[in-house]
């Protein structure tokens, strides 16, 4: 009596060409994921950083006395900062003890683009100038 081919199951080789293509598959996916992790990473990092900007006057205001806040400061309340981003400010932002802000720039670094931020005098809004090629 013969069995059906159904009743038998897989074979090795059938078996291994799955496999295989599993296998080329994960390969061409990965770094695409890894990229686009990365890259949620930093988007992620960048709003937390201008939520903690604009929240500077309000800070300044309730404390009562002026800030004073540079890169450090700006960054110690964060989570760390991702590796392929570079934060600068070429004067530290100034906020008076009514939450009035002075102004100032900021720019971040991602490679070879640059990204100014332009905080804006009196209410401490950002404004983000588009990406530049440095």
């Amino acid at each position: 009596m013969r069995t059906s081919r159904a009743a038998t199951g897989f074979t090795l080789l059938e078996l291994l060409v799955v496999l295989a293509i599993l296998g080329l598959i994960s390969g061409l996916l990965a770094p695409r994921v890894v990229g686009w992790l990365e890259a949620a990473q930093v988007r992620g990092w960048r709003n937390d950083l201008r939520a903690q900007v604009e929240l500077l006057p309000v800070r300044a205001f309730q404390a009562g006395d002026p800030l004073i806040a540079d890169a450090e400061f700006l960054q110690r309340d964060l989570p760390p900062r991702p590796a392929a981003l570079q934060l600068r400010l070429p004067q530290p932002l100034r906020y008076g003890a009514t939450g009035l802000a002075d102004g100032g720039v900021l720019e971040l670094v991602q490679g070879a683009s640059l990204e100014r931020w332009h905080v804006e005098p009196i209410s401490g809004r950002v404004r983000v100038e588009a990406l530049t090629e440095r």
